[in-house]
């Protein structure tokens, strides 16, 4: 969904599926390796489910989701295996899409909002985030993070919470995502909106919209 552009001054991406290209049948079969045997019911690539959506929303941290998890799955799970799990979401972190972020925040304003949490963030801002060894952050002027706002998307508060936090005017900012209700949502609020596919190069697209 695209909309006629006005003056664009701040471009928001998502993360899973736009910067990285995501596999949520792995994360759901790594996670089933280490005994969540209803993984499949509870992991979504836009928003989780359960003690998943807990940790994404900020309801309970890292050491919480782990102790959770073990109650739930009948065995003692280490925070190991819950990273392994939770890393099973990542194929790829083209370093040309974050390449062309950095050129892009020389004349715009470049944000993240994203449905994450504290065990895929703990990965991302270190050196181990990219092929360049620079961490997540280094990429963005502001990150937005679900667990870190206590709310998740698609609800329109949190998008409204960014709008406000980044004196940001809808009507200049553009929002990048590959979930089609987030993008309804921002749409709603006049948000310029583009929903790539999961995976997909869409810095010449991306050219033609600003």
């Amino acid at each position: 969904m695209k909309s006629t552009m006005a003056t664009i001054k701040h471009i928001v991406f998502d993360l899973g599926g736009v910067i990285m290209t995501i596999d949520r049948d792995q994360a759901v079969k790594r996670f089933e390796e280490i005994g969540v045997k209803d993984a499949a019911q509870l992991i979504d690539p836009y928003e989780q489910k359960g003690i998943f959506l807990d940790l994404e929303d900020g309801s309970v941290d890292a050491e919480g989701f782990r102790r959770e998890l073990s109650q739930h799955v009948g065995k003692e799970i280490t925070p190991e295996e819950v990273s392994y799990g939770w890393l099973g979401f990542v194929v790829d972190v083209p370093q040309e899409k974050l390449d062309y972020i950095l050129e892009l925040r020389k004349n715009y304003k470049v944000y993240l909002l994203s449905n994450t949490n504290p065990v895929i963030q703990a990965w991302a801002r270190s050196p181990r985030f990219s092929a360049a060894g620079r961490p997540i952050n280094e990429y963005f002027d502001k990150m937005y993070a679900s667990y870190e706002l206590k709310m998740t998307k698609p609800d329109p508060e949190i998008f409204k919470y960014m709008l406000k936090d980044g004196n940001m005017d809808p009507g200049e900012t553009l929002f990048i995502d590959d979930g089609k209700t987030n993008i309804e949502v921002a749409a709603s609020l006049g948000i310029h909106t583009y929903q790539p596919i999961n995976g997909a190069d869409w810095r010449e697209e991306l050219d033609h919209i600003i």
